[in-house]
C-alpha cells in the first residue's frame, strides 16, 4: 500500500444531501455529499461502497438507544402476555 492522506470535512453544522451516482461504462459509480462548504465526491466501486455502508450501519446501530424499547416488540409481549392469561 503507497502513501496515504486524510481529508476531513466538518459536516456537523450544515444541511447535507447525500446521493450515490450510479456507474457508467466509463465511470464508477460515485458517493456525492454537498453541503454549504461545496461537495464531495468519491468514485468507488460497488464492494467498496458496501464497505462504506456496513461501517455506517454499524456505527448508527451501535448509537441506538437501548433504553427506548422496540414497539414491535411491545405489542409482541403484550400479545404474549395477554395470551398466556388467557390459557391461565
Amino acid at each position: 500500500m503507497g502513501a496515504h492522506s486524510a481529508y476531513t470535512v466538518d459536516l456537523s453544522g450544515q444541511n447535507t444531501e447525500s446521493k450515490v451516482l450510479p456507474k457508467n461504462p466509463f465511470n464508477p459509480a460515485v458517493l456525492e455529499v454537498r453541503g454549504n462548504f461545496g461537495s464531495v465526491q468519491i468514485a468507488a466501486t460497488d464492494e467498496q461502497l458496501a464497505e462504506v455502508e456496513f461501517a455506517l450501519r454499524t456505527y448508527l446501530d451501535g448509537i441506538r438507544y437501548p433504553e427506548t424499547p422496540d414497539q414491535q416488540d411491545v405489542l409482541n409481549h403484550e400479545i404474549n402476555q395477554s395470551i398466556e392469561e388467557e390459557i391461565a
